[in-house]
């Protein structure tokens, strides 16, 4: 190709340049000129391939720069992603940490409205376990996990999930002596919930069933705290006023606890 643009180029040089054949010297000047064009056009020729070369290596470099743009967009818009799923789960991990705090606050505040009772040991009497010596059979040992297991519960101020527990352990196990503490931890769990009237009937179910249970005395002032609330003070008096002669062995905190009820309730 470029033999043939030389050739073009050369015979338009001579048609430009003709002299009469005898002027000599003027031919050697041509076949000079014609030698350095020859020359340059050689060296033009010779930098051929390195500016194609160069073009392509442009050529090259932009395909290759249009591939790194579209890879830095991909990029951009997963790390765009990876910000909004971060933010999400950040969103999540606070409402969890909420949803904990406010169960502690709900435990803590029910520990302080039921005063040591959810906090202190269950410790049936004598009555209640009539043989002390006796090993324990399966039921009573299964019974006592079940109870155990319903009390972590209520400790732990997951009220729902202690009621449902105590509601089933005295469906399965209603004759054996626990149940009358089980009993009076629905009253307390209703209490607790504002829940005055189901208190006031789980407290009287205590008594009725376990007159002599580890729990009646605490039972019997609680019923007259709840039926204050409840806004009879008449029979809430009653139950208070009762107590001391229906309980006079009651450990000294029960007995501290139903003058507080008296003198709250204004009985005479």
């Amino acid at each position: 190709m470029m033999r043939y643009v030389f050739t073009l180029v050369l015979l338009s040089f001579l048609a430009s340049t003709a002299v009469p054949a005898n002027a000599g010297e003027s031919r050697k000047e041509m076949a000079a000129r014609i030698d350095a064009l020859q020359t340059r056009m050689d060296a033009v020729e010779n930098r051929m391939p390195s500016a194609v070369n160069f073009q392509q290596r442009l050529d090259d470099m932009e395909t290759q720069l249009q591939a790194l743009t579209g890879t830095n967009e991909r990029l951009e818009f997963e790390n765009r992603q990876r910000k909004d799923e971060l933010k999400g789960l950040q969103r999540t991990v606070d409402l969890l940490a909420a949803e904990v705090q406010k169960a502690r606050e709900t435990a803590r505040n029910a520990n302080a409205a039921l005063g040591r009772f959810i906090t202190g040991e269950d410790v049936p009497p004598s009555e209640e376990r009539p043989d002390n010596t006796a090993e324990p059979d399966e039921e009573t040992l299964a019974a006592q996990q079940r109870y155990a297991e319903a009390k972590a519960f209520l400790e732990q101020g997951y009220f729902d999930q202690a009621q449902n527990a105590f509601e089933v352990y005295i469906a399965d196990y209603a004759s054996l002596p626990l149940a009358g503490p089980a009993l009076y931890w629905l009253g307390e769990i209703a209490a607790v919930k504002g829940d005055y009237r189901g208190a006031t009937n789980a407290y009287i179910e205590t008594l009725k069933r376990f007159p002599k249970g580890s729990k009646a005395p605490e039972a019997m002032v609680k019923l007259g705290a709840a039926l204050f609330a409840l806004g009879d003070k008449v029979e809430a008096c009653r139950a208070l006023k009762a107590f001391p002669s229906q309980y006079p062995r009651a450990a000294a905190g029960v007995r501290a606890r139903a003058e507080i009820e008296r003198s709250r309730a204004g009985c005479q």
